[in-house]
């Protein structure tokens, strides 16, 4: 038996220990309530608080005319709740949605019953889909209203989109890929808004807490420069051309030598800009802009031209072509040596264009000098994007001769007849423009402007890069060039009616080749072999290609036909010739822009 004292003393002490409890929980709630209030009002709030973003409706893509070439719809992206979907029949459920889905039922199953909270199914759905999805009614399964994309013209060739590589896509999360959609993907898309709201402890909206944080700025509407109607002219004829010669690869573009818009432009291989989810992402950009190529002859014209102006030469100043031109150990012949084994003897200027002849080009850039050749394509906007408003422009590569990477006068003569460097398309036809227009380089571009939300249009035609050689000096290269055509080697290209200045353009093509070589020797002193890769020209690789300025006389516009690597034999025959492309060609493009004949005492090309 306890002593009254005892209980008195642990009833002390249990009192003592109940009013410190009392006291700790009491300066908690004053904690609470007073002193951390308003930093616990927040966080309460912050759980009860939901933002959610509100799209902006995506821009729409029309060609010069107004006609639309990329638009959004709005299609429902199915999606499901796995908590919910687990606790009904998910077995059913994944043998209902499959089918219709066309989707793995196992696959199907195995999300419907996991452990996730929250998972898409399938994305932008067909209407009918959406119906018979929503007709099913199964707990957990839901759809959401997303915008796709839709190309609604399709191109040329199969499976495939108009003007694919210019416009490029859109991907799943609303975001701009490859050409305009990706340059112009701020312009375009807009900005989101933001809606706040508050939630109960059930998850449940509270009506009168809804406000708007910010609205929506829906995306402005795009111009291009392309002409849908010129699109499918050149789409046409390059896809006929690509098959008929075996191609790895074709490109034709149609440029306002005047300002640089780009009228039409066609690559092949091509692709369903609606499909881009199963299409080769090589694919995906444009090889007018993003592919380097050694050009061949084509730069003949910028090797005359930049010594016109410098004075290097005159028209009338010839040069000795015996086709053995000998720098060091390098021996410069002419494409025609079998046939001209002795070379032609003396040449003008005028006489290096027609014949497309390789010595004498040599000799002209090295006339000029190493530094005066390099500074003048480098001018001429060759070795610097041209600022094209297509994703994935290339630069190009001039080495100067002089440089580390240079040969000096060897680097000079190579450059001279376009080889040791490489272009893009753009940038010679960019090049071009300048002689067709009387020495200005152009920018490139394909957006004309683009109309905001509030109606206003926009011009972005870009200002010219500047003067890169004088007018005279433009003008009798132009005339040089439309000799080419007349008298020259290219005799394919002539439009009856019209004067056409031009110039022919074949580079070979180096790949990797393996060889075997001496690696040493063993203890015997036998040759140790091993195998190495190279990079080399390749017998029967090569960019063929052919620009045009017309009518010649008052230049409208400039058209390059390259072909890359169509199946060769012999001298590098080939079953349809670019220039023999251009010479079909230009009529249609000459009827469509009603450009009239500028020889009106010849026959006018068939319409």
């Amino acid at each position: 038996m306890l002593a009254r004292t005892d209980s008195r003393a642990r009833a002390l002490v249990l009192l003592v220990l109940l009013s410190l409890l009392a006291t700790g929980i009491g300066m908690r709630l004053v904690w609470w309530h007073v002193l951390d209030r308003d930093h616990l009002t927040e966080m309460a709030l912050a759980q009860l608080n939901q933002e959610q973003t509100i799209p902006a409706e995506r821009g729409e893509i029309v060609d010069a005319n107004g006609i639309l070439l990329a638009t959004s719809v709005e299609l429902q992206s199915v999606f499901a709740v796995p908590p919910v979907t687990k606790e009904a029949d998910p077995g059913r459920a994944a043998e209902l949605l499959g089918p219709i889905l066309g989707m793995d039922t196992a696959g199907l199953y195995a999300t419907l019953s996991g452990d996730g909270q929250w998972a898409w199914l399938r994305r932008r759905v067909s209407p009918t889909v959406a119906e018979r999805v929503a007709a099913l009614d199964l707990p957990g399964i839901g759809m959401l209203a997303e915008p796709k994309r839709l190309y609604p013209i399709e191109g040329v060739s199969p499976d495939t989109t108009l003007a694919a590589q210019v416009i490029g896509f859109v991907d799943s999360e609303g975001v701009g890929q490859a050409g305009v959609e990706f340059t112009e993907d701020d312009l375009l898309g807009g900005s989101a808004g933001l809606v706040f709201a508050q939630e109960d402890v059930a998850g449940r909206r509270i009506a009168d807490s809804v406000r708007q944080l910010k609205p929506p700025t829906d995306g402005s509407n795009l111009t291009l420069t392309i002409d849908s109607g010129l699109q499918h002219i050149l789409e046409a004829r390059m896809w006929e051309t690509f098959q008929k010669n075996g191609a790895k690869g074709a490109i034709g573009l149609v440029m306002d030598v005047r300002t640089g818009a780009i009228l039409a432009m066609a690559s092949y291989p091509s692709y369903d800009a609606n499909q881009f989810a199963t299409t080769d992402p090589a694919l995906y950009q444009n090889p007018a802009v993003s592919r380097q190529y050694e050009p061949g002859s084509v730069m003949k014209a910028f090797t005359v031209a930049a010594a016109l102006e410098a004075g290097a030469i005159t028209t009338s100043d010839t040069f000795l072509d015996d086709n053995d031109l000998r720098i060091g150990k390098i021996r410069i012949q002419n494409a025609d040596r079998y046939d001209h084994p002795y070379g032609h003897g003396e040449l003008t200027a005028a006489d290096v264009l027609k014949l497309s002849n390789n010595v004498g080009a040599a000799k002209i850039g090295l006339e000029l000098g190493p530094a005066r050749l390099y500074e003048a394509f480098r001018r001429f906007g060759f070795g610097s994007p041209t600022g094209i408003d297509i994703a994935g422009e290339a630069s190009g590569v001039v080495w100067n001769p002089n440089g580390p990477n240079g040969s000096g006068e060897l680097t000079t003569a190579q450059n001279a007849f376009g080889q040791g460097l490489s272009v893009t398309a753009a940038q010679l036809v960019a090049g071009y423009a300048a002689i067709a227009n009387g020495g200005t380089l152009v920018t490139p571009h394909v957006v004309a402007g683009w109309t905001d939300v509030g109606g206003t249009y926009h011009d972005a035609t870009p200002e010219p890069a500047g003067r890169v050689m004088r007018e005279e000096t433009a003008k009798t290269v132009l005339t040089l060039l439309t000799g080419a055509i007349d008298d020259g080697i290219a005799q394919a290209a002539k439009v009856p009616g019209y004067a056409i200045a031009g110039k022919t353009g074949t580079a070979q093509i180096a790949g990797p080749v393996v060889r075997t070589v001496v690696d040493g020797h063993d203890a015997q002193g036998r040759p140790i072999y091993k195998k190495v890769t190279v990079n080399e020209y390749i017998d029967g690789w090569i960019d063929s290609s052919f620009i045009g300025v017309y009518p010649a006389s008052n230049p409208r516009v400039a058209t390059l036909i390259l072909l890359h690597r169509p199946a060769t034999w012999g001298r590098y025959k080939m079953a349809e010739r670019p220039d023999q492309v251009f010479g079909e060609l230009a009529p249609q493009i000459l009827d469509y822009l009603a450009i009239p004949p500028d020889r009106p005492g010849a026959s006018v090309a068939a319409r």
